[in-house]
């Protein structure tokens, strides 16, 4: 069985390698690393960074060379809370007049509101998925420490009121909820609220939590074969997990994204998720994303 699986494994990277390109498909921005919650289950403690925002020299530079290389996909998020960046719309309307396809941005929602709200809504964003959870307010007011369940449900839904109140299609409404027993009572909660609901099970953020310790079969990560990951002050990350920056790649402020996606130091990474053999590599020897 376990041959079976590494073999498997091996196909499934093969595939991954053929479909890389020389420049990544999805770039995600880091604007800021400020939070405006506490929640219990996130490694903000952990991650030994500076908080602060990004430079708009440095962002613009980062999106000018996604754009010239038809990068199709930019998160405008990674670790923090990006609507604590009063620059966002203009940040995302840059990447939109630059020919960037798709602006995406991950939210808690609870600033999803007047001012911010109107200037997503002029920003040309495509999407905003916001952490809704599910429907149990006094266990998300528990876990999210800071936020109010009732507050974040009412932002969202007004927000996607104004944007069909405008005759707009876009950005897409998305609700980021953790797969759990109760999902009609979610459903049922959330009708009306988005567009969609996204369902996903819950992570070890690269193996900063003790869970999931009975995995055994490792398989290739799609990440390091399509996604760039760029924090606040432009080191580049192995992946949107490594919070802390345990395996920087370079910095986007003395090379080009080409350069570093193509270095020898990701080729070794992307060798070892081919061969699994993931625990060269500190990140991913216990992250949960590595494993059937």
């Amino acid at each position: 069985m376990m041959l079976a699986f590494s073999v498997m494994g091996r196909v499934v990277a093969g595939a991954m390698e053929l479909t890389r390109n020389k420049f990544p498909k999805v770039v995600r921005i880091e604007t800021t690393n400020h939070c405006n919650a506490a929640c219990t289950f996130c490694p903000r403690d952990t991650i030994g960074r500076d908080k602060t925002f990004m430079d708009q020299a440095l962002f613009e530079k980062i999106v000018d060379e996604c754009a010239y290389h038809g990068t199709k996909l930019i998160h405008f998020h990674n670790f923090g809370e990006p609507l604590l960046d009063k620059r966002l719309p203009e940040r995302i309307r840059y990447a939109k007049d630059q020919g960037i396809r798709r602006v995406k941005i991950f939210s808690n929602g609870a600033l999803l509101r007047g001012k911010m709200a109107e200037g997503l809504l002029d920003s040309g964003l495509d999407e905003i998925k916001v952490s809704l959870d599910g429907a149990d307010a006094q266990e998300f007011n528990e876990l999210r420490v800071g936020l109010e369940h009732a507050s974040v449900l009412e932002n969202t839904r007004n927000f996607r009121k104004m944007r069909d109140d405008r005759g707009l299609t876009t950005p897409r409404v998305i609700a980021a909820c953790v797969t759990s027993s109760d999902k009609d009572k979610t459903e049922e909660v959330l009708d009306g609220v988005v567009d969609r609901i996204d369902w996903s099970s819950l992570h070890n953020w690269a193996g900063s939590w003790r869970l999931f310790g009975n995995k055994k079969i490792r398989k290739p990560c799609v990440r390091v074969f399509r996604t760039f990951t760029v924090l606040v002050n432009g080191d580049v990350a192995l992946c949107c997990l490594d919070h802390s920056g345990r395996e920087l790649l370079g910095n986007c402020q003395e090379n080009s994204i080409a350069e570093i996606w193509s270095n020898n130091r990701y080729k070794e990474i992307r060798h070892a998720h081919k061969t699994s053999q993931q625990e060269l590599l500190p990140v991913c020897d216990d992250c949960s994303k590595c494993y059937y």
